[in-house]
């Protein structure tokens, strides 16, 4: 007896490639939002970094938000589509 891994290394896949994907975006809102690190940092400037620190975590919570609402967007147009295509196979629950 054989069983057919086609599909579930297809879901492997697109789940690994879904994570890359966040990986990239994630590292490249860090790396934007950092800029390149200085070679020789000559003082430290304590309210610069404080600085720094809450921008980075601003973008970061920005994107998260981008995110999430792109999800939520997603899901929904989703369930739209399910339930049109409920609908329309099974008349009853039109009404309901």
């Amino acid at each position: 007896m054989s069983i057919d891994t086609t599909q579930f290394t297809e879901y492997v896949q697109q789940g690994r490639d879904a994570v890359r994907q966040a990986v990239e975006t994630w590292t490249q809102t860090v790396t934007t939002a950092i800029g390149p690190f200085p070679a020789v940092a000559p003082s430290v400037d304590a309210e610069a970094v404080i600085d720094r620190y809450f921008d980075l975590n601003e973008k970061l919570l920005a994107a998260q938000r981008d995110f999430a609402k792109n999800m939520v967007g997603y899901a929904t147009a989703a369930g739209a589509a399910v339930r049109e295509h409920v609908e329309s196979v099974v008349p009853e629950y039109a009404t309901v």
